[in-house]
């Protein structure tokens, strides 16, 4: 048989054969296809199962959609929703900046900027918080021991530059 010749057996004493001038493809569509528009509607699909059990109720399932259903735009690509989320991420980011302004103006302009007044820390001065220093490790003695050792204090009475000459050479 040739490719193009299609024979159906439907019955057994008249074989009918089809011929067609051209196989049917996407380029090559049948006349049906070129004179409509060539797209299939749900119509189209239902009349193969017209008369089945189910029919009626989805006939008015898709009567009802087509009447009242509204269409769904494509969801829109990727760059374009997230430019359109960082604008708006930009936009509430402004608006919560603009609260602060005043705050912001009025301190540039003041003259000195005192963050909180009750505060006291006990001390006024490094040197009254190194006076209330008492070393509690064994490293911490040894060195106050050392730092307030009289020869110690005399030799660099004597010649302290030479000592810090020396810490610069000799390190433990």
């Amino acid at each position: 048989m040739a490719p193009n010749l299609m024979l159906f057996p439907g019955r057994k004493k008249n074989k009918v054969v089809v011929s067609e001038g051209y196989p049917e493809s996407e380029y090559n569509p049948t006349r049906d296809v070129l004179d409509g528009d060539g797209r299939i509607a749900i119509e189209d699909l239902l009349e193969s199962i017209q008369g089945r059990p189910g029919y009626r109720e989805l006939r008015n399932i898709t009567r009802h959609v087509e009447k009242k259903g509204k269409l769904l735009q494509a969801p829109l690509p990727k760059e374009d929703r997230d430019r359109l989320e960082r604008n708006a991420a930009y936009e509430q980011s402004k608006k919560d900046i603009t609260r602060w302004e005043p705050l912001v103006k009025r301190n540039r302009e003041a003259p000195t900027i005192i963050f909180d007044k009750d505060t006291d820390s006990g001390f006024s001065t490094v040197g009254a918080i190194a006076s209330e220093f008492e070393p509690r490790t064994e490293f911490e003695k040894k060195m106050s021991s050392l730092f307030n050792d009289d020869k110690v204090m005399a030799a660099h009475k004597e010649d302290g530059s030479r000592l810090l000459e020396l810490n610069k050479v000799w390190r433990p």
